[in-house]
This record gives structure tokens, C-alpha cells and sequence, in this order.
């Protein structure tokens, strides 16, 4: 779902802050320094998104043991009502539950459960249900419990990394989800299947 988002630039002189560790989520578990890093830009209630998100997982697992490595960036769209919120929480279980792809389980949970949690489905429901739907689903995951969930989606700490991975996928084009850059550079790979990035990938290592 590529759609201009305005407006969401950094005045000029305006700098980011400094995060303690590397913005997004290494698949492993750990950031590494390898030839070929392959990094997506998802919006966790986007249909589009949840579309290419199978084969980018396919594509990590078979290079998983090689020089490649996947980095995902959520980038909740704004007019992607519980986005947000999903994001954080996949701070939350990434703190509490590290280096086992947490994140990226959580990421399949929340597609696979993406009918409960679009904005059109919710859309008669306040925050705390949908924060109530959220939190049994990651209790289901990982086993942490509702009150825990919703103590970390509100920690600052978790407001802040959450924010910054937004402005930072901004302050690097991003406009818009799915999107992906391979060593950096923007690849137009919405379309592609497995054997299409191996192709690609082989190419490069």
C-alpha cells in the first residue's frame, strides 16, 4: 500500500536522537555485519504487506546460515488505526523475549489475526478492547501477561524506540508499505517470489 505520508520529515537541524541499539528487527535475533542486508519496511495491518511477508521470512530462513541477513522496520501508516500500537508491542515482546525472532513470530500472529485488528473491524470498539485483543494474542505467543503488555506499550522507553524507527524509515524515503532496500538501495520487490530473490541474492554473494 504505497501512499504518500506528509508531512513527516524533520524540520532542517533537527536530528534524531541516538538510540542505544540499531533501529528494527534482525532476523537471528542479533545484528551482524554481513555482505548482502536485506531490510523491509512493513506495516503490520497492511494487506500488502502481509502478502510479501511469507516469502521475506522464506528468503531469511534459507540464508539464515550465510553472509545475508533481514532487518524489518514497522512503519505504521497513519491511517492504520491499531498500527501503532502493534508496533510497540512488538517492542514490548522483542525486550522481553530476545534473540528467538520474537518479533517476526509476533509479526506472523498479528497478519495471520489481521481480520481482528483492521481499523474497518474495529472501528466500534474503544482502545482498551483492542489493546485487550492485541494483548491475548501476544499472551498466546509468548505467555506474557495483559497487564505486563499494557505496562510496556505505555513505558517511555517503548514510546520513544517506536517513534524513532518511524522517523527514521522516513528520513530514508520511506512512504509508504511494503518497501525494501537491498545494501541500501531501494529494490522494487512487492512482486517477487522466492526463487526471484534467490536469483537476485545469488547475484550479489
Amino acid at each position: 500500500m504505497t501512499t504518500l505520508v506528509v508531512s513527516l520529515m524533520t524540520s532542517h537541524g533537527q536530528s534524531l536522537e541516538i538510540p542505544k541499539r540499531p533501529l528494527g528487527f534482525f532476523y537471528g535475533g542479533t545484528a551482524q555485519d554481513p555482505n548482502v542486508e536485506i531490510v523491509a519496511y512493513l506495516d503490520v495491518t497492511c494487506p500488502n504487506s502481509k502478502a510479501v511477508y511469507p516469502t521475506l521470512l522464506q528468503v531469511a530462513e534459507f540464508y539464515a546460515s550465510s553472509d545475508v541477513q533481514l532487518r524489518m522496520h514497522l512503519f505504521p501508516l497513519p491511517y492504520h488505526r491499531n498500527s501503532y500500537v502493534i508496533s510497540k508491542a512488538a517492542q514490548v515482546l522483542d525486550q522481553k523475549f530476545s534473540n528467538n525472532n520474537t518479533a517476526f513470530q509476533w509479526v506472523s500472529v498479528v497478519f495471520d489475526n489481521i481480520g481482528r485488528l483492521n481499523g474497518h473491524v474495529t472501528v466500534n470498539m474503544n482502545d482498551a478492547q483492542v489493546m485487550s485483543t492485541i494483548s491475548s494474542l501476544a499472551n498466546q505467543l509468548t505467555g506474557i501477561q495483559e497487564a505486563d503488555l499494557k505496562a510496556g506499550v505505555s513505558a517511555t522507553d517503548i514510546e520513544i524506540i517506536t517513534r524513532l524507527d518511524f522517523k527514521y524509515s522516513c528520513t530514508r524515503g520511506v512512504h509508504g508499505t511494503p518497501m525494501f532496500t537491498v545494501n541500501d538501495i531501494f529494490v522494487d520487490a512487492s512482486s517477487w517470489d522466492f526463487n526471484q530473490w534467490k536469483a537476485f541474492l545469488d547475484g550479489l554473494l
